[in-house]
């Protein structure tokens, strides 16, 4: 009893820890700073310490012998059949299809949770467009406009924004061009790890069982179908 004690207070414990959000950090402004933190750890992904990083001493490659090719082993590969062909061959169109439809619900799913899993705590853009005639400047103010503004609403309708601030400047003076950006992100180390088991699970059992299923026997009428298809394709070509 004590040992089912420690291992449910094991499993509690990472449940707690994977609960705790991971935070990345993106600010631009001339360059590009990427911080990442979780709990007291902190990482900074760029820029990169030049100076500690270690040179790496290229070694030359020697030229490698030709083996001469075994033919038997050529023709013995060239005689095993796609498995993907094989399925085709078993089931026809509709089963391919059927499949490719079960494999993009899976896809469509996990996507959804991978969402979810992120939190944008911050987004702050700025934008200072500009150009050495006003026309043009007028021009690509409204060019900028129209693609930026879009491309925000749709990441807060599908995602979770906290806080965001979205500004396009134009410079009708100096022409100056500039942009800066800030923003926060978190992700939820749990929910991203339920998304991708969750993704497994549903290929295996939905997609992986269905394909040896059909691998070992097709669908009724698999063949006549593909017969079907080849006459109104020679009928095409007449």
């Amino acid at each position: 009893m004590t040992a089912l004690y420690i291992i449910l207070g094991i499993i509690l414990f990472f449940i707690i820890l994977l609960s705790i959000r991971l935070k990345v950090i993106i600010h631009s402004e001339g360059g590009v700073d990427i911080d990442v933190s979780w709990l007291f750890l902190k990482f900074r992904i760029l820029p990169k310490d030049h100076d500690k990083k270690k040179k790496e001493k290229k070694k030359e490659k020697k030229p490698k012998k030709e083996k001469p090719k075994d033919e038997t082993v050529s023709e013995q590969k060239e005689k095993k059949e796609n498995i993907f062909v094989k399925f085709y061959h078993n089931n026809g169109v509709s089963g391919v299809l059927e499949l490719v439809e079960r494999l993009a619900k899976a896809l469509g799913g996990m996507l959804r949770g991978v969402g979810r899993s992120f939190i944008f705590e911050e987004i702050f853009i700025s934008l200072t467009v500009g150009s050495g005639d006003s026309a043009e400047t007028a021009e690509k103010y409204g060019k900028t406009c129209a693609a930026l503004f879009p491309a925000m609403g749709l990441i807060t309708d599908t995602m979770r924004v906290e806080k965001y601030s979205v500004d396009v400047i134009p410079d009708f003076i100096s022409g100056k061009n500039e942009a800066r950006l800030h923003t926060k992100i978190s992700v939820i180390p749990r929910k991203l790890i339920n998304a991708l088991i969750a993704f497994g699970v549903r290929v295996v059992f939905k997609v992986g069982i269905k394909f040896l299923k059909g691998l070992k026997g097709g669908k009724p009428g698999a063949a006549e179908e593909k017969n079907n298809t080849k006459s109104i394709t020679k009928g095409e070509a007449k």
